[in-house]
């Protein structure tokens, strides 16, 4: 029945992307973000859903007469760049069948983070985005947290089944990342209900993040505290709090966390010793061998293999006989898949981001004040993908360029100055023209 029902939601959603694609395009991050298909046991479990909607937006995008925008940025252009560089690093790659099967599965992301900044071209828009995505992660730091709490800890907390989330390292991210996305949409709920049910998420998903035991979304989740503690109105407050809360958990959770827990934070602490922290610092040096082995159009996708190793880093092979790993670091996974110009595409893609979003927080103009909560918001996420992505093979996390399109999106409202108020629980959806812009609700 479930199954049935899911699919004709999915029709539904896909014939509404034909004449509204903007809907469509939020029913495809849904499908992505929230993955129902793993609450079905049947037909729909491995139907391809998304895809069934993303071609009709995609349909959608060219004959419906729903307003589109295509806002110039330079990060934009290099979103782009990048896209068309990885296709010439995929010619050159060292495994192309491989590296051609991967650049396809990152170019649909890609697809549709453009088809994203085109579509979603108003506040209103904007803000059901950040919504869709900000409730569909809270929803699993709830699902989460309430497991990691009722096991005791005991077991390992994972994403939905069948999605780019469902790795404890890529949920645990994920939750990490939708920690300043949470806070900004309590700042802007009304309907109590709604209030209860944002703050229940953000509590609970501490619990599931921490059940992840990736120790890299635990620094993510500790970095996206402290940001959101510094970024308080009453920060000296929340840090007295914060620090007393967090010299009582030091001394009683080694006498009530659970063993596994006690040990991943042993092994954290002393990574010296520690062979899957190790093993990462041989990874890292293997991508860097073959990053300036090949620089100008790196490995490829996917070039990990036995081979790979005995031609870069035979060292390697008489340390981890017969095992083949990633690079576990965003930062090495685009230098050696990418080579040295695609990590200067990236590189400079990211710092425009904060660049944007240090001259959007301190612009001066009506309703600048109300700015900051969203540009805080984006910015401590994208501080959390880059302290977690350090340790974690993220280099097209899907959630990192919906924050960019955030970005361009943004930029494109303020220069057209459409940015309009919106309160998430409100009736008064599309308020009055004549109040003044509030881009926190926006």
């Amino acid at each position: 029945m479930r199954d049935i029902i899911l699919l004709g939601i999915v029709t539904i959603a896909a014939l509404a992307g034909i004449m509204r694609p903007s809907i469509g395009l939020l029913a495809y991050v849904f499908l992505g973000v929230f993955a129902p298909q793993s609450f079905t046991w049947g037909f729909a479990r491995t139907m391809p859903f998304s895809q069934m909607v993303a071609a009709s937006t995609l349909v959608g995008t060219f004959i419906s007469s729903e307003r589109k925008a295509f806002p110039l940025h330079r990060e934009l252009f290099l979103l782009i760049l990048f896209w068309g560089f990885m296709g010439i690093s995929t010619m050159f790659a060292l495994y192309p069948d491989t590296a051609l099967e991967k650049y396809v599965y990152v170019s649909k992301i890609f697809l549709m983070i453009i088809l994203t900044i085109v579509l979603i071209n108003t506040s209103e828009k904007l803000h059901l985005l950040v919504s869709v995505i900000g409730l569909s992660l809270g929803f699993y730091g709830l699902k989460g947290g309430i497991f990691a709490v009722a096991t005791g800890g005991g077991m390992i907390v994972y994403g939905p089944e069948n999605s780019f989330l469902y790795a404890n390292n890529s949920i645990g991210l994920a939750l990490a990342m939708n920690i300043p996305i949470l806070i900004y949409l309590l700042k802007n709920a009304q309907a109590q209900w709604l209030r209860l049910s944002i703050k229940a998420m953000l509590l609970f998903s501490y619990p599931a993040i921490i059940c992840t035991y990736s120790r890299g979304a635990w620094i993510g989740m500790l970095a996206a505290t402290a940001l959101s503690v510094l970024k308080s109105k009453n920060k000296f407050l929340m840090v007295g709090v914060v620090g007393a809360l967090t010299m009582v958990l030091v001394s009683v959770a080694p006498m009530i966390a659970p063993q596994h827990l006690v040990q991943r934070y042993d092994d954290l602490v002393n990574y010296e010793q520690e062979t899957s922290a190790q093993s990462r610092f041989w990874n890292w040096e293997f991508c860097r061998r073959v990053g300036f082995a090949r620089p100008l159009v790196g490995g490829g996708f996917d070039y990990y293999t036995l081979e790979s190793y005995d031609k870069f880093y035979p060292e390697f092979q008489d340390r981890w006989p017969g095992k083949v790993w990633s690079c576990h670091s965003t930062w090495l996974t685009i230098f050696g898949e990418q080579g040295m110009p695609g990590s200067i595409i990236w590189l400079s893609l990211l710092l425009c981001c904060f660049r944007s979003l240090t001259r959007l927080r301190s612009e001066n103009y009506a309703g600048k004040e109300h700015v900051v909560d969203f540009v805080d918001m984006t910015k401590s996420a994208l501080v959390v993908y880059l302290v977690v992505g350090t340790f974690i093979d993220a280099a097209y996390f899907d959630l990192l360029y919906y924050f960019i399109a955030f970005i361009v999106i943004v930029k494109g409202l303020r220069r057209r100055e459409e940015i309009k108020p919106f309160v998430i629980g409100s009736k008064n959806i599309v308020p009055h023209a004549t109040r003044i812009p509030n881009f926190s609700q926006a």
